[in-house]
């Protein structure tokens, strides 16, 4: 039985894989944080898409062929190259691509969205691009949030200077008047809770419709195992991942 590989720069993918743990019980996962490039949000095209490259490989060797990248950032810059590059070796689940239909159900003509994403995935312009393939009638307002990957990284939730810097993302989604506001990171549903005490509005997190896209695309076989590897402190990284899982191990790989 093949293993599916699940790649995000660190705890964020976690989100992610609760989702997939969720809509395939009995599939087998591989999770690998990239913890020690974390976050891939300010980063170039070329240094994500040779992190990513590298993990691709790892899971190759992993005996994977489909691999989740639960990661928006790889998703916006490099996925195309990476489908590319491993092509008839590893089929990829894009997160953007894969979520973005969903995202616009409800709205009517004229409205906005707010996309709380990277830098990275800001300056792509990726999911305007993607949603407006669905429908050019939505208003698509993409906000640079970095520092929010710190916030989970470090798990600073409750200090005020992370308080105060996501009040001011929020702000600039009031001051649009978002109807929606995507989270446009894997880590920022674990900030979801704070965010809806600042502005209350529909939240959408890509994770869950992209564990819908690939539930509809594999079959629910094999022993529910899961495995937890990262490039850097996996000390940390289990207690962040408490989170979502009873973990105990994650090993080191050294990418």
């Amino acid at each position: 039985m093949t293993n599916i590989g699940v790649l995000d720069s660190g705890v964020g993918g976690l989100s992610v894989l609760w989702e997939l743990k969720k809509a395939l019980p009995n599939q087998n996962f591989i999770f690998f944080g990239d913890t020690k490039h974390v976050p891939y949000g300010t980063k170039t095209k070329e240094e994500i898409f040779t992190y990513t490259k590298n993990i691709l490989e790892f899971f190759l060797e992993k005996n994977v062929r489909n691999v989740v990248f639960a990661c928006n950032t790889t998703s916006a810059v490099a996925y195309l190259d990476l489908r590319e590059y491993f092509l008839n070796k590893i089929n990829i689940f894009p997160l953007i691509q894969s979520a973005a239909p969903y995202a616009v159900q409800g709205l009517k003509e004229n409205d906005t969205i707010a996309a709380l994403a990277t830098r990275a995935t800001t300056k792509s312009g990726k999911y305007e691009e993607e949603i407006r393939k669905i429908n050019d009638k939505i208003n698509v307002v993409s906000i640079d949030c970095t520092g929010f990957v710190e916030i989970v990284e470090n798990r600073t939730y409750d200090d005020k200077k992370s308080i105060d810097l996501i009040k001011e993302k929020l702000q600039i989604a009031k001051d649009n008047k978002a109807k929606r506001i995507i989270l446009g990171c894997t880590h920022y549903p674990y900030l979801a809770a704070i965010m809806k005490k600042i502005y209350n509005v529909d939240y959408f997190d890509p994770g869950y419709y992209l564990a819908k896209t690939v539930k509809n695309s594999l079959e629910n076989k094999g022993e529910g195992k899961l495995e937890f590897f990262v490039s850097k402190n996996p000390k940390e990284f289990i207690l962040s991942a408490k989170t979502f899982f009873d973990i105990e191990k994650a090993q080191l790989v050294n990418l």
